[in-house]
């Protein structure tokens, strides 16, 4: 039945969009259709709670109307607000009667022909995924960043933090979703939310409209919870809540950082560390733990970076939770399991009241493999995988390759490194032959002989580029190495930017050179051939130049590029929406050392094996080629298709 509701509320997204093009901006098209819905809910629905205005409006009058539709709506919601104790008056903020009646008619009939059935409508879990499918349809439409949190990964906060009576809060609420998923499991609770942007706010209350929630303890505030939070206790102390989900942007970066050192209420430069610009990760954490109170308790997603970075905000930000022993688990969620980030996400539980067996220790969860994928961008949480990963939280034992106890002292040993890979012996990485498990420990100990890259080879950063608006054509410059330059191993010569930089010769390389991404989520490497001009590396590369004859370029290549290099790498690259690699993560990477020979023997069968399979691939191409233009010819098409033979 799920499965029909969500394609309902595609096929009304897509209608509605066709029917509103060139009459309003594509963001807006969700603002119509989320009111209209809405609006029949109240109408419609026998089972809520809210008090409709006594008057003879009803969805079939308005429904039948031929002019004022727009204007029937935007009454009924001001009424509608007026009747209840709830300040829901920011559903007017869009009005719908300055939209056209013959438009407003037509999304009507959409919504009615695409929507629910009148039983369906009294059931709140079936108009509440309708919703959601609906807004969600129109933000991917419009490539637009999703503003709902996924389901699975709200599930599981709310599952973790085993929510009952007393006050829920979210300091990036959205529309909602985290805060509807923890009344779902447990309604005897007040929620709290706070959310920036006004059209999320005004999503939020329709939200939790059609799903049922009780708006007497339901409040979305409209404000910047950073610089001006909502709850407070007459603005001298922040509100304290037995129970916070957030899942905050990432890598925000931060202005009016005078505010910040003078907090009022303590957040950003105190004991939790002194927050900067660039530290928008770190300063909702900070936030989450100033608002909890003395038994309180947190499930925050967030990117691994902010757990191992070394700049002295967030290592003293993991000092703070471990010594107040605040800190209970981090889970290793799997990669893809947000759909806008590819950066490495974890699920960080802190907890006030930890139990007694549970003090000094923080539990590490590896969930990588927990997760169902419907493609190559997107992987979800469903709830078998839910509830093997509460199972890992509740049971709290053993060590293994999905578990580990910490105690404080190993964390303090590894200088407050809170990234659960280093806790773990296996890592799952993407490969060229898709996902593999590299085990460390393994890697430790069988392989005897490994040298670190340091002991062979130079490591520098590429130059720093100018803006592009600095980048005065007609000036003479270098010809700089960027990220666009090198696909499959390969430096793309004739396509490289010749660009105006400073000290050049610093950053020049030479043939035979390694150059290895440092930025971004592709991994990317390779060697520099022979050249004819000066060629510069950009700042997106470090260079690896291998100073002993005995090891050869090509040999290195081919094991960064392998499972264990790949894995390896992956485990060293920090950052929060973007991950970076620093010159001093590579130099201590230890490869297999083998002889000259034994290397030149491997090379060759690297080389062997990439001929191979170009001619394989080749072949397969002749084939599907040759069967089609057969094909094609059959048709009696063939003749007039040019440059397929």
């Amino acid at each position: 039945m799920e499965k029909g509701i969500e394609l309902k509320a595609s096929k009304a997204s897509m209608e509605i969009c066709d029917r509103l093009r060139g009459e309003l901006q594509s963001f807006q098209y969700h603002e119509v259709a989320s009111r209209i819905f809405t609006a029949k809910f109240l109408l419609t629905n026998k089972k809520h709670s809210l008090k409709i205005p006594a008057d003879d409006t009803t969805w079939e009058r308005i429904s039948l109307s031929n002019y004022g539709i727009g204007q029937q709506i935007d009454d009924l919601f001001y009424k509608f607000a007026n009747e209840n104790k709830a300040d829901l008056h920011i559903l007017n903020t869009f009005p719908l009667s300055q939209i056209g009646d013959h438009i407003l008619y037509h999304c009507l009939m959409i919504v009615d022909n695409c929507s629910l059935s009148f039983k369906e409508f009294q059931d709140f879990n079936l108009t509440g995924l309708y919703f959601k499918s609906l807004i969600e349809s129109f933000i991917l439409r419009d490539k637009r960043d999703l503003i709902f949190t996924p389901e699975g990964v709200n599930k599981l906060m709310v599952e973790i933090l085993k929510v009952r009576s007393g006050e829920v809060y979210d300091g990036t609420a959205g529309v909602g979703s985290s805060l509807i998923e923890a009344h779902k499991q447990h309604e005897d609770q007040f929620f709290y939310g706070q959310e920036i942007n006004e059209t999320n706010v005004a999503l939020a209350y329709m939200n939790a409209i059609v799903n049922g929630v009780d708006l007497s303890r339901f409040t979305i505030a409209k404000g910047d919870t950073l610089f001006s939070p909502a709850f407070t206790d007459n603005g001298s102390y922040l509100k304290k809540f037995d129970y916070i989900v957030m899942n905050p942007p990432f890598g925000l970066k931060l202005s009016n950082l005078d505010y910040m050192d003078y907090d009022p209420y303590g957040r950003f430069s105190g004991r939790m560390g002194k927050t900067s610009k660039i530290h928008g990760d770190l300063a909702f954490l900070q936030h989450a733990v100033a608002s909890l109170n003395e038994h309180g308790k947190a499930a925050l997603v967030i990117p691994a970076g902010v757990l191992t970075r070394s700049s002295y905000a967030e290592k003293a930000f993991r000092e703070y939770i471990v010594n107040a022993d605040i800190i209970e688990t981090v889970v290793l969620l799997p990669n893809k399991i947000l759909p806008t980030t590819a950066v490495q996400t974890v699920l960080l539980v802190l907890n006030k009241n930890k139990l007694k067996n549970r003090k000094q220790k923080v539990l590490f969860i590896n969930a990588e493999d927990q997760y169902t994928s419907t493609g190559r961008s997107k992987n979800f949480l469903e709830q078998n995988h839910i509830e093997a990963i509460v199972s890992k939280y509740e049971t709290y034992s053993g060590n293994n390759e999905q578990v580990k106890i910490a105690d404080f002292l190993e964390i303090r040993q590894n200088e407050y490194n809170l990234n659960p890979n280093q806790y773990f012996t296996s890592h799952t990485v993407e490969s060229e032959f898709g996902n593999v498990v590299f085990n460390k420990a393994l890697y430790d100990s069988k392989v005897e002989n490994k040298r670190a890259l340091k002991e062979i080879a130079q490591f520098s950063r590429g130059v720093n580029l100018p803006p592009k608006r600095k980048v005065m054509e007609g000036k003479n410059g270098y010809k700089v190495i960027q990220l666009k330059d090198v696909e499959n191993g390969i430096i793309n010569l004739d396509n490289v930017e010749e660009i105006p930089v400073q000290n050049a010769a610093r950053y020049m390389v030479q043939s035979r050179d390694i150059i290895i991404a440092s930025r971004g989520t592709a991994f990317k490497v390779a060697i520099v051939p022979q050249l004819d001009v000066p060629l510069v590396l950009s700042n997106m590369f470090i260079r690896i130049r291998i100073m002993n004859q005995s090891y050869m370029p090509e040999y290195i290549k081919a094991f960064l590029e392998s499972p264990v290099g790949v894995a390896l790498i992956d485990g060293m690259q920090k950052g929060g929406t973007v991950k970076a690699l620093t010159t001093s993560d590579i130099e201590d990477i230890e490869f297999p050392d083998i002889t000259l020979k034994e290397q030149q023997e491997i090379i060759q069968i690297v080389k062997d094996a990439d001929q191979k399979y170009k001619q394989l691939l080749q072949q397969a191409q002749d084939i599907i080629k040759q069967g089609k233009l057969s094909a094609y010819t059959k048709m009696g098409i063939g003749n007039v298709i040019e440059g397929l033979d």
